[in-house]
């Protein structure tokens, strides 16, 4: 469909300048008096002008389709492979390898979140992302909260288990990227919620394709909804502004990755086809 386009465009920018060509052709085999030639002249003017035209419209379109392929370009099969492949991979299996993953990368998969479907265009979704010592401070604020707001008795149990998590597994992280919705109150809650996750999966299935790894955490429920946690990401809670977790970002261990297995229900057990 695209070359075909490409074609006809083409097909009519040489019959506007071969219209032109002629034109200058037939005035320098047969010159009549200049008067009589100025009416040709101004038409093969305006002949020459459009093709410029036409010509810039081409070059336009052409780096409009540089910059994505159409819907009908891309191969269903590559892109079923891509979402059936992604794996939510875990600190334990990730590298912890300094500079494996560029800000670019990063940006691509956020890039891609935005482009979720979104009810009323309201696009709730935000996003922080925490690396280095923005990384460290969400990490010790976790444990802080932890041990501030649970009941001494869990409080225990989770905040060393946490420590476990903070010298083992959290160094091999390269990032959280914190998952936050912004609230407009036009639409459902819920559906707002849907728009989040839309995104996330966007962005899990780029990072995907470019051996970037990493699963969506709803992170600890005691320092997530804290106030002190909304500071640091700046969620206005007030206007009913919250984060919905962390996506943990870094890269697998391909030997690791390579035990995860797929596995899903037989699609006739989710489905029902009514006619």
């Amino acid at each position: 469909m695209h070359n075909q386009q490409q074609q006809d465009r083409g097909g009519s920018m040489l019959l506007l300048a071969t219209g032109a060509a002629a034109v200058a052709t037939v005035a320098t085999l047969f010159p009549p008096p200049v008067s009589a030639w100025l009416p040709v002249a101004g038409i093969a003017i305006a002949i020459v002008l459009l093709a410029g035209l036409a010509q810039w419209i081409l070059q336009q379109d052409s780096g409009n389709a540089a910059g994505g392929s159409t819907p009908s370009s891309l191969n269903p099969s590559q892109v079923l492979e891509l979402i059936k492949t992604r794996r939510s991979v875990f600190p334990k299996d990730m590298t912890g390898e300094a500079g494996a993953i560029s800000k670019q990368q990063l940006a691509t998969m956020l890039d891609a979140a935005r482009w979720a479907p979104t009810h009323k265009l309201t696009e709730p979704w935000h996003f922080v992302v925490l690396s280095g010592a923005a990384k460290a401070a969400f990490e010790e604020l976790t444990i802080e909260l932890c041990q501030q707001r649970l009941e001494p008795e869990k409080a225990e149990a989770t905040v060393a288990k946490l420590r476990r998590k903070q010298a083992k597994d959290w160094p091999k992280v390269h990032c959280y990227i914190a998952i936050c919705l912004k609230r407009h109150q036009e639409v459902p809650e819920w559906e707002e919620i849907a728009a989040v996750a839309c995104a996330v999966q966007n962005m899990a299935l780029v990072g995907s394709s470019m051996g970037v790894h990493g699963y969506w955490s709803s992170w600890q429920p005691a320092a997530r909804d804290a106030p002190e946690m909304h500071e640091l990401l700046q969620i206005d809670a007030a206007k009913g502004d919250r984060c919905l977790g962390v996506f943990v970002v870094g890269q697998g261990q391909q030997e690791r990755l390579a035990g995860y297995r797929p596995r899903r229900q037989e699609l006739d057990e989710k489905v029902l086809w009514l006619q």
